[in-house]
């Protein structure tokens, strides 16, 4: 799921120096750019487009390569330690380099931000010196300020906002209230907070009338909003009656608050997408009691057999954990139990890690590393397989598919899209604009992803 800085204002830029060159560091500041890094969730992805929006209003501009910009922005992830060492390599880089480039008078500067931010505050800028700012996932929530502090007040520039995506994440709560034993979001996003959603369907008819054609409704627990009465299902119904906007979709869904009022939201709004992201993350009741999810498998089952009954075209898809502290055999036979049983379209599957400061810290991590992958294997490839039953099983289907633009792939030419589940599609053979819903028919799958053709 989210941008020249003058001398004297903390901004990157002294005064503007004559005849800059290609190549040398004042080139880049003369043309205030800014080049992204962001690991992790879609509410990351909107963090930072959001931080792009706000430079743009200040006349910055994106740049595709990090040796071209004057400020690099990497966006951390926290979720899993291997989430935090990938960011923590790119950051080194990205601060050796800057190292090598101090000899220019106004050399890049380097901001990481984000939930590794957050977690680790000043002790990342004690590891890597070379960071100029940390700035925390919470003070993400308002661009304007975190430029305020960190560039100072706002320069008059041109105004150049980045062009609108067809398709864009669209934030309308964060923070998460339910403190899962292995999970690090309570302790670097915050408590739950909801945009009142006035706000809300305002920034998304602007949006509308901008391009946008599709948004994703993003939260933490996204089924959980509130706002003086208003719950998920009322915001749903508010955003889809928006003209312009041809589908809605939303994630994270926890299972403690997927209600009937909400499916059947679904089933009776055209442009709410049949789609729904509901993490289960174990099969067995006690460990699931010990990641303090507040649900047991069996009422899990009873959620998807109501989905099915109102949604019978929906995609559920899910996140799945192995290796939890003191997980037996048996009760990892229980999520794949549970995973045959369901057969999720797609699956997010991970072995566990601990995270300092959650509750799961505290227990001993007594599953060998070799048994989690193990684990994590046989359950990768059962659910392997049921994607690709799933998918083959499409095969000469007719789709409504939403156009997100061109894709060149092994030289051929093919428009690549979605279906209003989860199904990613290649239409073979056709030219249209980003945003366009055209049908096609189902030609052939890879397992992973469906060929189309155009009836």
């Amino acid at each position: 799921m989210t941008s020249g800085p003058s001398a004297g204002k903390a901004g990157l830029c002294a005064a503007p120096r004559l005849r800059p060159q290609r190549g040398d560091m004042n080139y880049f500041c003369s043309m205030p750019s800014v080049y992204f890094q962001t690991f992790g969730c879609q509410m990351n992805t909107a963090d930072s487009n959001s931080l792009l929006h706000a430079l743009a209003n200040r006349g910055w501009h994106e740049v595709s390569s990090p040796e071209a910009a004057a400020l690099i922005i990497v966006n951390t992830c926290s979720v899993r330690e291997h989430a935090e060492a990938r960011a923590r390599a790119r950051i080194a880089e990205f601060a050796a380099k800057k190292r090598r480039s101090a000899r220019y008078p106004d050399p890049q500067r380097l901001w990481v931000i984000g939930c590794m931010a957050e977690r680790l505050g000043e002790r990342l800028r004690e590891s890597i010196p070379a960071i100029d700012a940390v700035i925390g996932a919470p003070e993400l929530a308002d661009p304007e300020a975190v430029l305020m502090r960190h560039l100072g007040g706002h320069e008059d520039g041109p105004a150049a906002p980045p062009e609108p995506e067809v398709s864009e994440f669209f934030p309308v709560m964060r923070g998460c209230n339910n403190f899962c034993a292995y999970c690090i979001v309570p302790f670097v996003r915050g408590p739950e907070t909801s945009v009142k959603a006035d706000r809300i369907v305002a920034a998304l008819k602007a949006r509308a009338a901008a391009g946008v054609r599709e948004v994703t409704l993003l939260g933490q627990n996204v089924n959980s909003y509130g706002d003086n009465g208003l719950g998920f299902p009322g915001l749903l119904r508010r955003v889809a009656a928006i003209d312009g906007l041809s589908r809605i979709r939303f994630l994270t869904s926890h299972p403690k608050d997927c209600t009937e009022e909400l499916i059947s939201t679904i089933a009776e709004n055209a442009g709410l997408c049949r789609h729904l992201h509901l993490p289960v993350q174990a099969g067995s009741d006690r460990i699931l009691s010990l990641m303090n999810r507040k649900y047991t498998a069996d009422r899990y089952r009873s959620l998807l057999s109501m989905i099915r009954r109102i949604l019978p075209d929906a995609d559920i898809t899910t996140d799945l954990m192995v290796g939890f502290p003191s997980e037996t055999e048996e009760e990892f036979a229980a999520t794949l139990a549970l995973a045959r049983e369901a057969r999720f379209t797609t699956a997010f599957m991970f072995a566990y890690s601990a995270r300092e400061g959650t509750a799961a810290a505290k227990l001993e991590d007594d599953i060998p590393r070799d048994v989690k992958i193990e684990r994590l294997n046989r359950l990768i490839a059962l659910q392997t397989a049921t994607t690709r039953e799933i998918y083959e099983s499409m095969v000469g289907q007719t789709k409504e598919i939403m156009v997100y633009g061109p894709l060149k792939k092994r030289g051929e030419s093919f428009l690549r899209g979605q279906d209003r589940g989860c199904k990613r599609i290649l239409i073979r053979g056709l030219e249209a604009p980003p945003g366009t819903l055209l049908t096609a028919r189902i030609v052939r799958s890879s397992g992973m992803t469906l060929i189309a053709e155009r009836k």
